[in-house]
């Protein structure tokens, strides 16, 4: 599978040469990074920056004449890299997944069975309502008895 322009790559620096570093790709290819694409200060020494071994995460930017990519690190952004780390997780995930079995807790009898549940709830909404209706038959009393008669005009 051929990387293209704007994939994020993870590779490790095989050779440090004067001009940038050859860096190893996934699928045994080979990519350039060019020392103008190491970082977005001016890089004199490459040595400075990396180390044979070192493991980079890498955009490819585009390819020589011979097909192979050219990478740059410097325009991996933060949230690049975190896209990246997201994928390792679910590719990780998704690896632990494949290997186990799935064990369901069995289902236990409930302690209390519904209709239970559903007589109860229906004698306190029962009870509420009655307490509703008391309260508003003993409004309506009091506002009759304290209400006054309209004045009789004279």
């Amino acid at each position: 599978m051929s990387p293209n322009v704007g994939d994020l790559l993870v590779g490790k620096v095989l050779e440090i040469r004067p001009n940038g570093a050859v860096i190893s790709l996934p699928g045994d290819q080979t990519g350039f990074l060019h020392i103008s694409e190491i970082s977005e200060e001016a890089v004199t020494r490459v040595e400075d920056h990396l180390r044979e071994g070192q493991e980079l995460v890498l955009k490819v930017i585009g390819f020589d004449r011979l097909g192979r990519p050219s990478l740059s690190l410097s325009r991996v952004t933060p949230r690049d890299r975190e896209a990246l780390e997201y994928h390792r997780e679910v590719v990780q995930m998704r690896s632990v997944l494949a290997g186990r079995s799935l064990h369901l807790p069995e289902e236990r009898e409930p302690k209390e069975r519904i209709e239970w549940r559903l007589a109860r709830w229906l004698e306190e909404a029962e009870a509420a309502l009655a307490r509703l209706r008391r309260r508003r038959a003993k409004r309506l009393s009091e506002h009759f008895y304290t209400e006054q008669p309209p004045p009789q005009g004279g």
